[in-house]
């Protein structure tokens, strides 16, 4: 390789360091939602996660946000280290106008949920949930298996999306 092909190729490995790293790019977990799996980027999904990114310190876990019951309300979520507890930030797109959704964490996984809600989240309106949870650590997410979910506000029985936080 000459020095006129390599620049490129360090620049071009840098910037897509720096996207996953902000939370754009594909999530380092395995999670499959079911309905739909998030391959694409938007534009607007990498501003609320790099900002909740850039102001935690610590370990961050993306997750795919996948469409369910034809909500087609794909996105993604950051959980990260905050203080004595977690920061959550949830991002889903095509969310109706106007619409604020129940958002939780659930014990489970998408394809096998228990329908209680284990944590609460701040609703999703304009797409965006930011929630801080006192006394969770990623730690205690990872021994077990749990899962965000959006809900309809209309029928809080039907999932409009999901993501497991499994790794």
């Amino acid at each position: 390789m000459n020095m006129r092909t390599i620049g490129p190729v360090i620049m071009a490995a840098g910037m897509a360091l720096a996207l996953t790293a902000c939370g754009g790019g594909a999530s380092n977990n395995k999670t499959n939602t079911g309905n739909t799996e998030t391959t694409g980027s938007h534009p607007k999904q990498i501003n609320p996660l790099h900002s909740l990114h850039n102001k935690m310190s610590g370990k961050v876990l993306n997750i795919n946000m996948g469409a369910m019951n034809n909500s087609k309300q794909d996105g993604s979520a950051s959980v990260g280290a905050d203080g004595k507890g977690i920061k959550v930030a949830v991002h889903v797109f095509n969310e109706p106008k106007g619409a604020s959704e129940p958002a939780h964490i659930h014990r489970g996984t998408c394809k096998n949920l228990d329908p209680v809600p284990w944590k609460s989240l701040s609703p999703v309106a304009n797409g965006t949930s930011m929630t801080h949870i006192d006394g969770v650590t990623l730690d205690d997410l990872k021994k077990g298996h749990y899962a965000i979910n959006v809900h309809d506000p209309k029928n809080l029985k039907r999932y409009v999306s999901c993501g497991d936080l499994t790794t």
